[in-house]
């Protein structure tokens, strides 16, 4: 701008200098009546193109110099009188002109001022808004991220996939290739062992540094994420390959990464894990994203603590119903051996008791009549005794079960179901379809007998139906009952133990049983058993 505006100069000064030595030789030229020089105005109006309000003094004075010097370099002609005050209204006109033009310059120079100073405010608001929209860009970025966290962190899934999920989200955002997990070897351990969840851009390109880290457990303090898992804070290092306190830089001549930055899974102060990323070339430390980082382990703290809890959950069920299983097993051994020993040594013993008594009551007929009415009335009884002993051996243990399996066994409690409550029964199976080992047969029948339980002291019905139907690996049984219909009420009720137990038998052969009621239409509860 300076060199133009000095060419501009120079070109003006070259042409005032035409314009003088023009003016001035027609001024000479002519006789003083003629020339009053008026024309040197030229030289003022020249000198305000040159945006300098010296060179406008300088025109007007060189023009009021000439004027009076053409005084006395023209020819004689007209009047002294007029010839002076034509010389001096030049002069005025010069000068009125000159300041007229210094005035112009004047309001030019506060324009220009002005112009600037709000193309300096336009500029600076542009840069402003720029800026502004460059945070809000960013910003906007920043929600984002957090609301995909969210969204990963509350799906149910497990927590190692969730935290992949929560890897790629914040390398993509990042623009950073290398993501990792450390967790505690166990939620109270003080060391973290590096897990096999990572976001690779490209895994052949960092599978060095990935066999270097999952073979790097880190104490507290050591490495990044250890001096992470320590403080409780993010943490960022340039170049980890001139970091002292990087072990995993020292194990390999290139590792494949540089700057890397770290920040802790928090549930309240507690550090429940550390995620680290890397970059390629050094970095400097980006505090926004740091901040932004911390707030998401914050976030991911809880959803890690929520997990923990959860498979904790699932991990003290999965005990529960192991043991739930066990006692099942003893409980039907110890049904077994009772039902054998009621049925072996008991109904012996009432059985040898008749014959004896049989044998007693023969001779007390002919000895002593009376008597034989007692032994009569004694027979009756162990005959009632015997029936009972048979019949809690059957209620503990049926071997029709064991000996002819599950769809005997099924139709035998159907009918003896009709015979004590008058529901008529109805049994729909297929014989090749049921085929199940012992365990799962006894599952099976106890959910048969525990679903005519409930029809008996709940459903008010006239008939049921059973089907026992197998395809695939699964084998259903269905009981439907045309009473008044099991309520959703009832059937989400924990109370219900009868339900329950119908569930929890189930469960432990990874079975599902279906409940479903339509108000007086009836019940029909179907359970599904993996026969492997």
């Amino acid at each position: 701008m300076n060199f133009l505006t000095k060419q501009s100069d120079t070109f003006l000064i070259g042409l005032g200098a035409l314009v003088t030595a023009g003016i001035l030789l027609l001024d000479i030229a002519l006789p003083l009546g003629v020339a009053d020089g008026v024309l040197y105005v030229a030289l003022v109006l020249i000198a305000l193109f040159a945006k300098n309000k010296k060179f406008i003094y300088i025109g007007a004075i060189t023009g009021t110099s000439l004027t009076i010097a053409g005084y006395f370099l023209s020819p004689p002609g007209g009047e002294l009188w007029q010839v002076i005050a034509n010389r001096s209204i030049g002069i005025f006109t010069i000068w009125m002109t000159a300041i007229l033009c210094l005035l112009q310059h004047g309001h030019s120079e506060k324009m220009e001022t002005v112009h600037q100073e709000l193309e300096d405010s336009v500029q600076r608001r542009t840069a402003d808004l720029i800026k502004s929209k460059s945070d809000l860009e960013r910003e906007s970025t920043y929600v984002q991220l957090h609301k995909e966290i969210a969204v990963a962190a509350n799906e149910t899934r497990a927590l190692k996939d969730t935290l992949k999920v929560c890897l790629q989200r914040i390398c993509v955002h990042a623009g950073w290739p290398v993501g990792h997990a450390y967790l505690p070897a166990d939620q109270t351990s003080n060391w973290l062992e590096p897990t096999k969840v990572w976001y690779l851009e490209d895994p052949d390109r960092f599978d060095t540094f990935l066999k270097i880290s999952e073979a790097t457990p880190l104490g507290p303090g050591v490495g990044l994420p250890g001096r992470v898992f320590a403080s409780g804070k993010p943490a960022w290092i340039i170049d980890v390959t001139k970091d002292s306190n990087f072990p995993r830089a020292q194990l390999a001549e290139d590792i494949g990464v540089k700057a890397g930055f770290a920040f802790p899974l928090l549930s309240g102060e507690r550090v429940l894990g550390v995620m680290e990323f890397f970059a390629t070339k050094s970095a400097e430390p980006d505090r926004d994203m740091m901040e932004v980082m911390e707030k998401v382990g914050i976030q991911l703290g809880r959803a890690v603590e929520r997990q923990w809890a959860e498979e904790e959950i699932q991990s003290s069920n999965e005990r529960l119903r192991k043991l739930y299983r066990r006692l099942e097993m003893v409980r039907e051994e110890e049904r077994t051996r009772v039902a054998r020993e009621v049925h072996d040594e008991l109904a012996q013993i009432l059985t040898a008791l008749k014959l004896e008594l049989s044998l007693l009551d023969k001779k007390l007929v002919v000895a002593n009549p009376p008597l034989s009415n007692d032994t009569q009335m004694m027979l009756e009884l162990i005959n009632n005794s015997i029936q009972a002993v048979k019949k809690i051996a059957m209620d503990l243990r049926p071997p029709i079960l064991d000996d002819l399996g599950l769809h005997e066994a099924i139709e035998w409690q159907g009918q003896e179901f009709e015979k004590r409550t008058g529901i008529h029964f109805k049994f729909e199976t297929s014989k090749d379809s049921v085929e199940l080992d012992i365990d799962r047969s006894t599952t099976i029948f106890r959910i048969f007998q525990e679903t005519l339980t409930n029809v008996i002291r709940h459903a008010n019905a006239k008939n049921i139906i059973v089907q026992l139907t197998g395809k695939d690996n699964t084998l259903t049984l269905s009981v439907k009952d045309d009473g008044i219909g099991i309520s959703p009420e009832q059937v989400s009720d924990i109370r219900s133990l009868g339900l329950l137990g119908i569930r929890e038998r189930a469960l432990v052969w990874n079975g599902n049983v279906d409940i479903l009621g339509v108000h007086n239409q009836g019940t029909t509860v179907t359970i599904d058993i993996q026969r492997n």
